[in-house]
């Protein structure tokens, strides 16, 4: 049940993710001068909440045990390395979504909060 429940949760967040991926991207390709005032917001938004940034520790440890289904060691070690393919992944996907180039995109990509917006 509590599967079922986290599967139907993650697909509906990735749909709520698309669509906002899509509708920034769309607005980029019509007005690129979007991507300095993105930047500006992304900024300002990590020096509010600096005490914030990076990954919260309780949060790891939810996404490791969550992908590892056991507590068993060697399920939590492949929970573990889920859970950092998950964060390169996000990472690329800052990266790589709605226009910024590389140098620009990877450190804001690094501004994330403590949950991963």
């Amino acid at each position: 049940m509590t599967g079922e429940i986290a599967r139907l949760v993650a697909q509906d967040e990735a749909r709520h993710v698309a669509f906002g991926v899509a509708h920034v991207t769309q607005h980029v390709r019509e007005d690129s001068a979007l991507l300095e005032r993105f930047a500006a917001a992304i900024e300002h938004r990590h020096d509010t909440l600096a005490h914030t940034a990076g990954l919260n520790e309780e949060v790891f440890d939810s996404l490791v045990l969550l992908a590892a289904g056991s507590w068993q060691p060697e399920m939590l070690r492949a929970g573990w390395r889920k859970a950092q393919i998950l964060i390169a992944d996000m990472g690329r996907g800052r990266v790589r979504k709605i226009g910024f180039d590389g140098q620009k995109a990877q450190p804001l990509s690094a501004l994330h909060t403590r949950n991963f917006m």
